[in-house]
């Protein structure tokens, strides 16, 4: 059967926008409208429409771009379900000549008909057909590629000048509306209750590094923040590598981010200060800190009483830990001497801090107990003093790295080996005041390191234990982190543990423990 343009055939409509900013399909939705109105006056029946919305044609490095809807097309036009393609333009369909000789083989087996709106029709049956089709392939190429090296150079552009290039949502940060192109981006706006998280896990990781004995792991930092429901950027819980990654973003300190690294400066503000991020930055990258961290996660305790609660056998006195448990049944403390303590650990943990809340919501009692906590040393090393000799330093190194390229790109007989050589040197003396300037912070924050009953909310505290014990456990566990309260348990008392009594005991619950069975003995 001969084919023309007036013969009435089964037509697909394709359509295709690389960018849909708004997510309406506004786009696509105007390319179908005109490829109907042509086909009606071609009196061609549209047997399905195919839609690629905010997909490119081309990948990334020029790799070939999933197009979900474009392979279901070359399927129907390959199984003969349709005779004719309708489409805004060729550049809709292929962009690169990988995508065009698919096409070009189906039709010289099946003899389809290519017809764009903007343009007339597309004969691949033909070899001088297919020399069109293959120069405009080659035409479309080479926009799409002169298009990647301006949206390259802007980009460059907008980062000297410290411009939001968009992406996903930063934690700290408030979302951004897309903007239309060419419109200015919108500046990022600090989201308070996020920045605050923030800066507090910048404190207690610093705080962290200098002394293990005070701040947080990140572990903890994590289970802090979702025992309190705080999820990331993509509503998910909170794991070590996305706390991490957004501690080490160079735009909570007000910096542009490119593959990861400072860009320099940026038009948003700082949640937290430039040399903060850059002593935190030193301790998340640094190997051995790294090690040393991820093993001290992993041996970071889960429950209340590791390592701390005492077995009360008469003369064993020894330390006991969690472990024993079968699969599908509750965790239990064990004496580390020996098997002649076997606890439950969950009812035990209940019974003690529930002691503690209530001895600090005692009358006159926490007066005393607070008293116990030292104040927060000031002093330290000149942070602003070596951030000043940090900025001074850069900038002369900077340059000295400039005159040395300069010189080397003019002089003949510049030796490349030297001239990496020489910068590399350079490069290191800026990196020792950057140690210098964490090492500086990371003392500061950890005099400055609150103490474990410093943080402590007792007015809350009290009014909620108050109007309902349960509700003040429930929040004192929701918003002080397990190895805070171990920390305040430490301070204030010593817990035994006797061995339990066969049967449960006259007037405790079941699932409860008998106040004789656990002796606190108040240091505080």
């Amino acid at each position: 059967m001969v084919r023309n343009e007036r013969t009435p055939l089964r037509a697909v409509i394709y359509t295709r926008i690389s960018h849909d900013p708004t997510g309406k399909a506004e786009g696509v939705t105007r390319q179908e409208e005109a490829c109907r109105k042509l086909a009606a006056d071609l009196g061609w029946s549209v047997v399905a429409v195919k839609v690629d919305d905010d997909r490119t044609a081309v990948g990334k490095s020029g790799r070939r771009a999933r197009r979900p809807a474009y392979a279901e097309l070359l399927d129907i036009l390959a199984v003969g379900e349709a005779e004719a393609v309708i489409v805004w333009h060729t550049d809709r369909l292929y962009r690169q000549a990988r995508d065009l000789e698919p096409l070009i083989e189906i039709v010289e087996r099946t003899h389809v008909l290519i017809r764009p709106v903007k343009q007339g029709e597309l004969d691949l049956t033909t070899a001088s057909g297919r020399m069109v089709a293959r120069i405009l392939a080659s035409v479309s190429t080479h926009e799409v590629e002169h298009s990647i090296e301006r949206m390259k150079a802007k980009k460059e552009a907008n980062r000297r000048a410290g411009v939001h290039h968009g992406g996903p949502r930063t934690f700290g940060f408030k979302p951004v509306e897309p903007t239309a192109k060419g419109q200015t981006p919108q500046v990022p706006r600090i989201d308070p209750r996020e920045a605050k998280l923030i800066r507090e896990a910048a404190d207690a990781v610093l705080a962290r590094a200098a002394d293990p004995e005070t701040g947080a792991t990140l572990t903890g930092i994590c289970r802090a923040w979702n025992s309190r429901g705080i999820t990331s950027p993509r509503g998910k819980p909170w794991v070590i590598q996305t706390l991490r990654s957004v501690l080490l973003s160079p735009r909570i300190a007000g910096r542009v981010a490119h593959k990861g690294e400072d860009a320099g400066p940026a038009q948003w503000d700082a949640i937290i200060e430039h040399d903060t991020w850059l002593a935190l930055r030193t301790v998340l990258t640094d190997p051995a800190r790294s090690a040393h961290l991820a093993s001290a996660d992993a041996r970071a305790p889960k429950y209340l009483g590791a390592g701390l609660y005492r077995c009360g056998r008469p003369g064993c006195g020894a330390v006991v830990r969690p472990g024993g448990a079968r699969a599908g049944q509750r965790q239990q403390y064990r004496c580390t001497a020996g098997g002649h303590l076997i606890r439950t650990a969950a009812p035990v943990d209940d019974f003690v801090e529930r002691v503690i809340i209530a001895r600090l919501c005692r009358p006159g009692r926490a007066r005393e107990v607070f008293a116990t906590s030292e104040p927060p040393v000031g002093g330290g090393p000149d942070v602003d003093a070596l951030t000043a000799r940090h900025a001074t330093l850069n900038a002369r190194l900077n340059a000295r790295l400039n005159a040395l390229a300069a010189a080397f790109a003019d002089s003949e007989d510049g030796d490349p080996v030297e001239y990496r050589e020489a910068a590399r040197l350079i490069k290191e003396k800026i990196a020792a005041v950057e140690t210098q300037i964490a090492d500086a912070v990371s003392a500061v924050a950890a005099a400055n390191e609150p103490g474990p009953l410093d943080v402590v909310d007792l007015p809350e505290l009290v009014r909620r234990h108050e109007a309902d014990p349960d509700d003040a456990l429930e929040w004192w566990r929701a918003t002080y982190p397990l190895d805070r309260r171990r920390k305040i348990l430490v301070v204030l008392a010593v817990v035994t543990l006797r061995p339990g009594r066969r049967g449960r005991p006259l007037g405790v619950l079941p699932g409860g423990v008998a106040p004789d069975s656990v002796n606190i003995d108040w240091t505080h």
